[in-house]
């Protein structure tokens, strides 16, 4: 029995007719020509990211040998994913018609800003910390110490040493994240690959936490690269269409137009909203 990453494959290959013709208005949906201008227009925006290839054999033909992918690498991922989105203002988020979660096309902006916040808020306390520590430390001019008394110290200071897990010390994680243009679906397509602080692949366990709850159990699969041999998370592009037309109206209703070049700027705001907490590069700047 055929798994459905392997009958979506097939149905890539032998499924819907090439867009000839731009239908981004009316559909939400690109062309390989468009996905390949976008990419140009994302790594002039966004010099983080490039265009990658792969073996010939799992080359797509809609595509340039030299443009298969886009690809950003060794993305931090400094908190878990529910940390942030469990803050959120249910006024952010809008449900599809299957039901999923996102966040609001006229919000899309708010996750970075609480981001940033949360930033400052921390360094804050650190600056805070620091403040303490030192007004705590005192200078005693005058004051022997003998020689027992320091290795005594010395014996102390060896004891209270604890494990990583005892003060539950974050590790950073990083990941590589690939753009991939889904022929079937017509839409971009994005695949997750998570390493841990050591450079050891993280699980599937692992990679679930630095996913938005609201997307894990009905947007997310676990899956080989189509052009990588590792295995990765994936946002499924079922919905991606859907979503991206709801957003190009939003712009509408406010006199403003997407231009075909500027897709993946919009494309990667709302894919935020399922990984808020993997700080990739794209493009900030561009506003809805």
């Amino acid at each position: 029995m055929l798994s459905y990453e392997k009958k979506h494959k097939m149905r890539e290959k032998i499924g819907k007719k090439r867009i000839t013709k731009s239908i981004l208005f009316e559909t939400g949906k690109i062309s390989p020509e468009e996905f390949v201008l976008a990419g140009d227009n994302l790594i002039f925006k966004s010099p983080t990211w490039r265009w990658a290839t792969c073996s010939k054999s799992k080359q797509n033909d809609w595509l340039p040998s030299e443009k298969q992918f886009l690809i950003t690498e060794h993305v931090p991922c400094l908190k878990r994913a529910h940390e942030l989105t469990s803050g959120l203002d249910k006024d952010f988020i809008f449900e599809d018609e299957g039901g999923d979660s996102w966040i609001s096309p006229e919000n899309l902006d708010e996750i970075p800003k609480k981001k940033e916040e949360e930033k400052e808020k921390e360094e804050e306390k650190k600056e805070e910390e620091k403040e303490e520590t030192s007004s705590d430390e005192e200078v005693v001019e005058g004051f022997d110490i003998s020689d027992d008394e320091i290795e005594s110290a010395n014996e102390e200071d060896e004891n209270a040493i604890v494990s990583d897990e005892e003060v539950d010390i974050v590790k950073s994680r990083t990941y590589n994240i690939t753009i991939t243009y889904d022929k079937y679906y017509q839409t971009p397509r994005v695949w997750l690959q998570g390493y841990r602080e050591d450079g050891q692949q993280l699980t599937t366990k692992e990679m679930s936490e630095d996913i938005s709850p609201d997307h894990f159990e009905s947007t997310v699969t676990f899956v080989p690269h189509p052009h990588l041999e590792v295995k990765t998370a994936s946002i499924h592009p079922c919905k991606h269409a859907h979503v991206m037309k709801r957003m190009i109206d939003e712009m509408g209703t406010r006199n403003k137009v997407l231009e075909s070049k500027n897709y993946l700027l919009l494309f990667l705001k709302f894919i935020f909203a399922a990984i808020p907490t993997i700080n990739f590069d794209f493009a900030q700047g561009f506003e809805l």
